[in-house]
């Protein structure tokens, strides 16, 4: 198989550009068995899109059996060649891994970002502890002091006496076994309760099975129980297996019966039904939410509740309840016509209100005019009579004089 150095040479020329330089390289390097060759050929010659030629090198590399590493390196740069890093790009935990340069060395699965976020966002800028177990040296500690803020509280454990002090000082490091169950309840009890635990120690099946039953009761109502690296329960290096027994995954199977031991027959586990809220599993992480929860019941909506009597005691009484209701809506629409009349009348009385009104103002002005011909008439009148007299007044003295 090829070395690091040509293998990192492949996907640089399939990064640049250079797609032609990479199928040389498979066809004439010496390095390569024939079957290998054949293997690396084929992703190259079925498609043009350089992330897609890297994806698939990663696949053929795992389905070869011949280097964990050398496929990681291929998904790598099909990551940054396609659209993860677009996707990722928004992700502030993300942001904060890819940038960091110089520091601590800090060691993610890159697909472990968005799960985090998802879990620990509503936990930002809070009052928080968090215990994190696992911590090398130091570096996943500062990209939490950074995410949650200054109110957070971080304490780390670590088998390794080295990690303490490679730690920021401002953190509390703890040195001890995460299989010790007496030594774990000492951390929490001195340090606790803590809202986050994330378990990123040993990944070995004990490790992470006794980490969780001890600690998982300890953490606090509405808190986060994340356990990484749960793919070491398939692999043979770690005595896991697709359903073999004694594995942490398989653990985690049997928690999805306890969410739903209350639909059980027999006693109810009262941390593993009583406070598991929910199970979410990712690839490679396992994430447990602790909520004190209350035993489910089915309730009926539509009439009124009867919290305290049996249910067919309830259904008897909602049939009552429902003659009631109907009587009820016929008198309301009985209610509802009588008003639409009552509005019909009002509105066809205030139409003609205003209707009254608005003719008020002319009936003034005719009435004033009136008025003026009235007087104007009466002045007529006076001048008539006055004239009268006059002519009459003429005449007599004219029939006198002549005598």
């Amino acid at each position: 198989m090829f070395s690091a150095e040509s293998l990192g040479t492949l996907l640089l020329s399939l990064a640049t550009g250079f797609p032609d330089r990479a199928k040389n390289m498979v066809l004439t390097s010496e390095e390569l068995t024939e079957d290998e060759r054949k293997l690396l050929w084929e992703p190259l010659t079925t498609t043009d899109v350089p992330a897609a030629q890297a994806r698939g090198l990663g696949d053929a590399i795992r389905q070869g059996g011949t280097n964990d590493f050398f496929a990681n390196e291929c998904y790598r740069a099909a990551f940054y060649l396609g659209d993860g890093i677009t996707q990722l790009r928004e992700d502030p935990l993300f942001g904060y891994f890819s940038s960091h340069r110089a520091g601590r060395v800090l060691d993610k699965w890159v697909h472990y970002f968005p799960v985090y976020s998802r879990h620990f966002a509503p936990f930002r800028g809070r009052p928080v502890r968090i215990l994190e177990i696992g911590i090398y040296r130091g570096g996943s500690l500062d990209m939490w002091q950074w995410y949650f803020g200054s109110q957070v509280t971080l304490v780390g454990v670590d088998i390794d006496e080295d990690a303490r002090a490679a730690s920021d000082p401002r953190h509390v490091v703890e040195i001890g076994d995460q299989t010790d169950a007496d030594f774990l309840r000492r951390v929490a009890g001195q340090h606790g309760p803590f809202d986050i635990i994330i378990d990123d120690g040993g990944h070995e099946m004990q490790q992470q099975i006794v980490t969780t039953e001890t600690l998982f009761p300890l953490l606090a109502d509405g808190g986060v129980f994340l356990v990484e690296d749960t793919h070491t329960s398939y692999w043979e290096s770690y005595e896991g297996g697709r359903n073999r027994a004694g594995t942490f995954m398989e653990w985690a199977k049997n928690r999805l019966d306890d969410v739903n031991g209350f639909h059980q027959p027999g006693e109810v586990d009262p941390v593993w039904t009583g406070q598991l809220d929910s199970v979410h599993v990712y690839d490679s992480i396992v994430v447990l939410d602790k909520k004190t929860r209350f035993a489910p019941f089915a309730e009926q909506v539509g009439h009124a509740e009867f919290l305290m009597y049996p249910r067919s005691a309830a259904g008897m009484f909602s049939e009552l309840l429902a003659t009631r209701d109907a009587a009820r809506n016929e008198r309301d629409q009985l209610r509802a016509t009588s008003a639409a009349e009552d509005d019909a009348r009002d509105e066809e009385l205030r139409l003609l209100r205003a209707e009254l009104a608005s003719l008020r103002p002319s009936a003034a002005a005719l009435n004033t005019r009136l008025n003026q011909l009235k007087g104007e008439l009466d002045n007529a009148r006076s001048s008539l009579r006055q004239l009268r007299r006059g002519d009459g007044t003429s005449v007599w003295r004219r029939r006198g004089g002549g005598r």
